[in-house]
């Protein structure tokens, strides 16, 4: 092919990632920070003894290592790329070279393979001028074959060189990798493992549709031996050429539209119309693994597009532009939050069941506020249960005051029969309406350590949780609590009288304040404000034991 530095091996049946390998370093796809490194220490003639290379999967590592080991071996190097055309060059290609040694190290990885190598290394070369040394996955050798490789890898013999090749360089020992000349290579981008395909498919006389070559690509993720495994497979399958249709049903992929249209109804907040779609799709053959992930790469989209970085949208102009549209309707939080529930999708061992993706749906969708800006759920109001003795009663229309202000939010201060009562099973108060001022952020976080002691008889957060946080306020150094509930006033007045409590409580309050204070503790007006308690019938102990055993205070009279 022209302009690809593509040529065409002899022996037309090998797999397409072998026979169109690059030869050279001018047919490297992705890697030039690579190549013209090497190239220039070839044309220089300054050859390292030892080099490592790292990357994912398919980026070029083993083919790059053979083309150094033919350019230090060529008989004529045409500035720093092997000529390709002498006896060396032509005896390497067809794999007949016997200077050059390939060893995979997830099978040799052993201490014995190594001190075969290291027995071997000082035998001048058969037929070239270098020795080279291929060591595949190399991060698989064991720590004693990797010591005893040590010695030989800092100063081989001149006419050695070695070339380690990894997947997982973090798993190579930290001097191993000191002593060799380290190179990353890169993910191949999909634009560029398109126009190795193209190039492929022209030579190869095969029609295909270029959006069929891009989803091919992007299927790829970055590895170009992976796309040209899948292009082949795609080939043999087909005898009219390469569609788009053909590449989704190879892969299990669903239609662009249907995972569109998935993804406008989890953004939108529509559970219903979202759970038919994933069914809709799954009951079509779709693999549920790849609507996740194309459902994942679409919502990432939306997510670039919404703080316009449109380079790292790599989709087609129809997708892009409806995906631009949608972004104009949708507040950016609900981008990010579903593309963080669904992208944490776990389906690696749950793949033919549509439930992970469905319980997603139903967490994206049912949620349509902020989060900053929920208010908490109201809880429905706990009642006491009357005590078995006592014959139940139909609620009334019209309940006493006592028992109205308890349904507003307050806190049911009748605990069951003889059964010792908790606050923290009781309704929490609802919180603030309004905004809540330094002094009531300081007394909330003083709430917060509270709720891990216990007082003499109840849990001291629980009780004081009952003072919101508009209702405290600083009068000098007195610190002014204001309850909304007198049965949980009267227990915090009943706990202040123990030592340990109100220890515990001016702690709290000294370390989330940074001051001491004395603590007074009042009845709460609706707006917030504190007035003094009215010593009541209800405070005597007699009428607290018979609240206790489920009594219900009627009416009061003043005598």
């Amino acid at each position: 092919m022209t302009g690809q530095g593509i040529t065409e091996p002899a022996n037309a049946a090998q797999v397409f990632y072998r026979k169109w390998r690059p030869t050279n370093f001018s047919q490297l796809v992705g890697q030039e920070h690579v190549s013209a490194t090497l190239r220039q220490a070839i044309r220089l003639g300054r050859i390292s003894h030892s080099y490592l290379f790292c990357g994912p999967r398919g980026c070029g590592k083993t083919t790059t290592a053979r083309i150094i080991a033919k350019a230090a071996n060529c008989l004529d190097v045409q500035d720093g790329d092997p000529c390709d055309a002498c006896a060396n060059c032509r005896s390497v290609n067809s794999g007949q070279f016997m200077d050059i040694i390939e060893l995979d190290a997830a099978s040799n990885r052993g201490i014995d393979e190594i001190r075969d190598i290291r027995d071997k290394v000082n035998f001048a070369p058969a037929h070239g001028k270098r020795k080279v040394y291929i060591i595949d996955e190399a991060h698989m050798l064991t720590d004693a074959a990797s010591n005893a490789f040590l010695k030989t890898l800092e100063e081989p013999p001149p006419h050695v060189i070695f070339v380690l090749c990894t997947t997982e360089a973090h798993r190579i020992l930290p001097t191993i990798i000191s002593r060799c000349q380290r190179f990353d290579f890169r993910r191949i981008s999909s634009e560029l493992i398109y126009g190795r395909l193209a190039d492929i498919a022209e030579a190869e006389s095969v029609s295909a549709e270029p959006e069929a070559l891009r989803q091919v690509a992007r299927h790829a993720a970055g590895s170009l031996r992976d796309a040209e495994n899948l292009l082949e497979q795609l080939v043999v399958s087909s005898t009219e050429g390469v569609t788009l249709k053909q590449v989704e049903e190879f892969l299990g992929l669903d239609n662009s539209g249907s995972s569109l249209e998935l993804v406008k109804y989890l953004l939108m907040g529509n559970t219903s119309a979202a759970l038919t779609a994933v069914n809709k799709t799954a009951w079509g053959g779709t693999d549920l693994r790849q609507l996740h992930r194309q459902t994942t790469e679409l919502l990432r989209a939306v997510m670039h597009l919404q703080w316009g970085s449109e380079d790292a949208v790599d989709l087609s102009d129809d997708v892009t532009a409806q995906l631009r549209e949608l972004v104009g309707h949708l507040p950016p939080w609900r981008i990010v939050k579903a593309l963080k529930v669904w992208g944490d999708v776990n389906m690696r061992y749950d793949a033919p069941s549509t439930l992970p993706l469905e319980l997603a749906v139903v967490e994206i969708c049912e949620d349509t506020a902020p989060p900053a800006a929920q208010p908490a759920p109201a809880a429905p109001t706990v009642r006491s249960v009357a005590p078995a003795q006592q014959p139940s009663r139909a609620p009334s229309a019209a309940p006493p005051p006592q028992r109205r202000a308890a349904d507003q939010g307050q806190p049911d201060a009748r605990p069951a029969a003889r059964t010792p009562v908790q606050p923290t099973g009781q309704r929490r108060p609802a919180p603030d309406a309004g905004p809540i001022s330094e002094i009531g952020t300081q007394w909330l976080a003083a709430v917060k350590v509270l709720g891990r002691h216990k007082g003499k008889k109840y849990n001291l957060g629980a009780l004081l949780r009952d003072c919101k946080a508009n209702a405290v306020s600083v009068e000098g150094t007195t610190l002014v609590l204001g309850f909304s509930n007198k049965a949980n006033l009267e227990r915090m007045q009943e706990e202040m009288g123990d030592p340990n409590s109100r220890r515990q409580v001016s702690e709290a309050v000294a370390d989330s304040f940074g001051a001491t204070y004395e603590l007074t503790l009042k009845m709460a007006n609706g707006n917030g404000s504190t007035t003094d308690t009215v010593k009541t019938a209800q405070q005597s102990s007699l009428v607290r034991t018979a609240l206790g055993m489920g009594a219900r205070v009627l009416e009061e009279i003043e005598e």
